[in-house]
């Protein structure tokens, strides 16, 4: 499969030189935490031919895969304040500008793929268009992780008996720090970089993620188990900088903007297409998966209901609204 460590999931970074009202012939320089080979690396490859086609060889694009210009979080800050122009990033980086993304990443807020993408795209989107414009960003697509799951060096996660104790590195948000907490784990947050080192010396014992990403990150090296626990569904989005977007004209906007949310059916198709295969790839390399029974999940889906009630009012900003929001549309698209 993927040769080349990830540091996170897809993100892209664009520079422009503008003259004289029509875009000056430069190179736009993308970046992402993506492998070079992956789903997410492939979509920014079509997004590529795409610019460079209409804007008729004025933009010319090249990608930096593999993290080369920064993590996640790098690349947000430096979207903000205009330093790059554009980038990829998952709802839990983005969580921490954009604070009501952190809603989204409830444990087992949505039933299925075909629930998210409805809600998502159908009742939210201009929600977040919105909040994303008034924290610097301009936003272009969904895209997505995927669902995560949980994998470890020792046993086989069956239950949330299973995790007490285990020292499992943890991404760092409100609503991820308190799901691991209510299950009892000792979370450790760690930068995607040095998440396989601490599996190999034993810094931490598992982490949660998607079989796709497991695999690109080569994670599955260091672990014996992996149990398809699916807690929690992470969408990832493409925005610009405001601060670059209000330099462009019109002509300019559309053609940065492109077809905009209706990408985001093809890129998620991209990534759930091959999940059976990343299952089959992960047991082919020696890692247990395990799938958990319905009784089992509900376990775990029992110790989110009591952390969504928690989490709400500390998100703040219009977290309570959003949660609302999903509870009414979910209702509307079904499961």
């Amino acid at each position: 499969m993927f040769r080349t460590p990830v540091k996170f999931i897809a993100g892209a970074m664009f520079a422009f030189t503008i003259s004289g009202g029509i875009f000056a012939q430069t190179t736009v320089k993308v970046a992402t935490v993506a492998p070079e080979g992956s789903p997410w690396a492939n979509e920014l490859s079509k997004i590529k031919r795409k610019i460079e086609k209409e804007s008729d060889g004025q933009i010319k694009i090249k990608i930096y895969p593999g993290g080369q210009m920064g993590g996640e979080n790098e690349i947000l800050q430096q979207v903000i304040r205009g330093k790059l122009q554009g980038g990829g990033l998952t709802a839990g980086a983005l969580a921490n500008t954009v604070k009501e993304l952190n809603v989204l990443e409830i444990p087992y807020l949505f039933d299925s793929f075909s629930q998210a993408d409805c809600v998502l795209d159908n009742h939210l989107l201009e929600d977040f268009r919105r909040l994303f414009e008034s924290k610097g960003l301009i936003f272009v697509t969904w895209a997505e992780n995927g669902y995560r799951s949980i994998g470890t060096k020792t046993n086989p996660v069956k239950s949330p008996q299973d995790l007490k104790g285990i020292k499992i590195r943890i991404q760092e948000s409100p609503v991820h720090i308190a799901y691991w907490k209510a299950l009892g784990v000792s979370g450790i947050p760690i930068a995607i970089p040095e998440v396989l080192p601490s599996l190999q010396t034993g810094v931490v014992e598992g982490f949660d993620n998607t079989p796709l990403f497991t695999l690109a990150a080569e994670w599955q090296s260091a672990i014996k188990h992996f149990s398809l626990t699916r807690h929690i569904y992470q969408p990832a989005a493409i925005v610009y900088s405001k601060k670059f977007w209000d330099t462009l004209n019109d002509e300019q906007k559309k053609t940065l903007m492109g077809d905009g949310n209706s990408l985001a059916p093809g890129a998620r198709v991209a990534v759930r297409s091959i999940e059976k295969n990343m299952i089959a790839t992960l047991k082919n390399a020696g890692v247990n998966v395990y799938e958990p029974s319905a009784a089992e999940i509900a376990s775990f889906k029992a110790v989110a209901n009591n952390v969504s009630a928690s989490v709400i009012g500390k998100i703040g900003g219009e977290s309570k609204s959003i949660y609302d929001k999903i509870q009414k549309a979910k209702a509307a698209c079904g499961k």
